[in-house]
């Protein structure tokens, strides 16, 4: 399902090329659920923006069920992170002026679901998440732990 093959990245001045990943292979199959350990600055955050398709590597060759991404062109690589990737990022991302319930319907607007099916979609992930009471709050009214729970949402 996710394949990276040699996957490097490095940002580098006139001077000096300073690696954050070097020759990465990494393989997970459907369905595993992997760990990512390692000190500060070894480079676990950079591998997930890549495998995130946030980012991409600057050599190595990356493959998303078995789509060789580090071809792709960048509208089709945002396309595939749109359709198939869920990401919950360390601090949330929530948009502080929209409610819980905005927040929810703001991707879906993206992907061009029609108003009642997104109404419908928005409610039973509420629902599901026990967010139903809060669906009119804002994100600096909510706990930490509830603002994960609609990052997750």
């Amino acid at each position: 399902m996710i394949d990276f093959k040699g996957v490097s990245k490095w940002y580098s001045n006139r001077f000096v090329k300073t690696f954050v990943l070097r020759e990465l292979d990494l393989s997970i199959s459907a369905g595993e659920f992997v760990s990512i350990m390692g000190p500060s600055g070894s480079g676990k955050s950079t591998a997930l923006h890549i495998m995130g398709m946030l980012d991409s590597p600057s050599r190595g060759e990356y493959y998303f069920v078995e789509r060789p991404v580090h071809k792709l062109k960048e509208r089709q690589t945002t396309e595939l992170h749109r359709d198939t990737i869920g990401f919950v990022f360390q601090s949330y991302h929530l948009i502080d002026e929209l409610s819980v319930y905005e927040n929810l319907e703001t991707p879906l607007i993206y992907q061009k679901i029609k108003g009642k099916d997104r109404k419908e979609k928005v409610e039973a992930v509420m629902e599901r998440f026990g967010l139903t009471e809060r669906r009119d709050l804002f994100p600096n009214q909510l706990s930490g732990g509830h603002q994960q729970l609609v990052g997750v949402a």
